[in-house]
């Protein structure tokens, strides 16, 4: 006896969500929020946007981001592209590389940071002191100028450093941006630097000042990557006794916390970065830089560390780049300006593709997932389909027709009057 459709159930709405919609890449799901007004709530929906995230059919490929400079005319012109890698790299096999963006002259691109949840943070600097900051989701296509911090400094000798911290208020679901730098007064025996934090809000579009709690008297320690985990962002610093600690920074309660570091030798470097789901730390000799034995250091608890592998390399000059798959390492190998995966259980070397620059720190390796995280205010009218127009006038992409030294100064030029007005007193935003 046949059936009809129409005999038949409707599907539940939780074996829909489950085990169709959740399977989709975000390409698909972005088609399919045309469908109906119940599909188009359901995918924007802060739950399913978080399960699909975590769940297993989403892995998490490299991404790679790679920054040229080469001499235009009187001035310097960049050339930044983002490649993602096939899901699953075999070894000795140099992977395809799919583009996800393109800029092929900008003169104010910085850097780039994250992933958290998906979402990146880009930085230029445009105009002497000046940086902005700007959110981009490569998956949804969409991206997001922040407004400028109101950092209210005034003037030192030098800025000493500075950190950027992106995570999301689990509670809120708030993507938010912290920003602290450290100045010096003079450079002199017994002062110490001043710190300044600001925090951003992407559900408000808007900066505030907050109260630092940092260690004036530290190093900062620059990560691998993001590292954000359950609500918190966490960077790695030295005092002057030399001691590894961890400052933490809560985007729910927007309050700093400190804890100890791994029992690192005094003598020796580290870096913080995640491995999986747990936060890390990769720690080497600084006297022995081309065949260095590397510690891997993971957190089992707040304060809790330990010494998971040590992985000693058998190849030529290199630097660390970044951590895939809990154990392999991606390194920059300095005498050929290469890219490569190394797998420390095989001692396999695999050539990711790439010809660095190594002139200037122009690369940078993240593990990258999808995302469907909204990055646009409720009244902001971008389409996806204009965002990469956005992202190059963000950075000042220079037409191959006009004089690159002429068009960037005037652009530079009009958005300091736009942005501080012909007689306003400056505000610095120094990276």
């Amino acid at each position: 006896m046949s059936t009809s459709m129409d005999d038949h159930c409707p599907l539940p709405e939780d074996l829909i969500l489950f085990n169709i919609l959740l399977r989709l890449p975000v390409e698909s799901l972005l088609h399919f929020k045309c469908v109906c007004k119940h599909w188009y709530a359901l995918i924007k929906s802060p739950s399913f946007i978080e399960k699909h995230f975590h769940h297993k059919n989403n892995h998490a490929s490299l991404l790679i981001c790679n920054l040229e400079v080469a001499p235009k005319g009187h001035s310097i012109v960049k050339s930044v592209v983002f490649s993602l890698l096939p899901k699953k790299i075999i070894p000795g096999v140099t992977p395809e590389q799919k583009i996800l963006l393109q800029l092929p002259r900008v003169s104010d691109f910085t850097c780039v940071a994250g992933p958290v949840g998906g979402l990146f943070l880009m930085q230029k600097k445009f105009y002497g002191d000046d940086v902005r900051l700007g959110l981009w989701n490569p998956a949804t296509r969409e991206f997001r100028p922040l407004p400028p911090a109101p950092f209210e400094i005034e003037f030192f000798f030098s800025e000493h450093d500075h950190q950027f911290g992106l995570g999301l208020d689990m509670l809120t679901q708030d993507y938010k941006v912290v920003w602290f730098r450290v100045f010096w007064d003079e450079p002199r025996q017994g002062v110490y630097p001043h710190v300044y934090a600001c925090v951003y809000s992407s559900c408000n579009n808007t900066w505030k000042n907050i109260t630092p709690e940092f260690p004036s008297s530290c190093t900062l320690c620059a990560p691998l990557d993001a590292t954000y985990l359950n609500g918190i962002y966490y960077w790695l610093f030295r005092g002057l006794d030399k001691i590894y600690r961890i400052r933490s920074f809560d985007m729910g309660s927007e309050q700093f916390r400190e804890m100890q570091g791994p029992e690192i030798p005094r003598e020796h470097w580290g870096t913080l970065t995640l491995r999986g789901d747990s936060l890390a730390i990769l720690a080497g000799d600084p006297g022995k830089p081309m065949t260095s034995i590397y510690d891997v250091w993971v957190m089992n608890q707040e304060g809790s560390w330990t010494k998971l592998l040590t992985v000693q390399p058998q190849i030529g000059a290199h630097w660390p780049r970044g951590i895939w798959e809990d154990d392999k390492m991606i390194f920059e190998i300095t005498e050929t300006s290469q890219l490569v995966l190394y797998e420390p259980t095989t001692k396999q070397v695999t050539d990711l593709g790439f010809q660095l620059d190594l002139s200037i720190t122009g690369c940078w390796v993240f593990n990258y997932k999808e995302s469907l995280s909204p990055i646009k205010s409720g009244n902001d009218s971008q389409g996806k389909d204009n965002a990469v127009e956005k992202i190059e006038h963000f950075f000042d992409v220079i037409p191959m027709d006009l004089n690159p030294l002429l068009t960037v100064r005037k652009s530079q030029s009009q958005r300091r009057k736009n942005l501080f007005g012909h007689n306003s007193k400056k505000t610095l935003f120094t990276l």
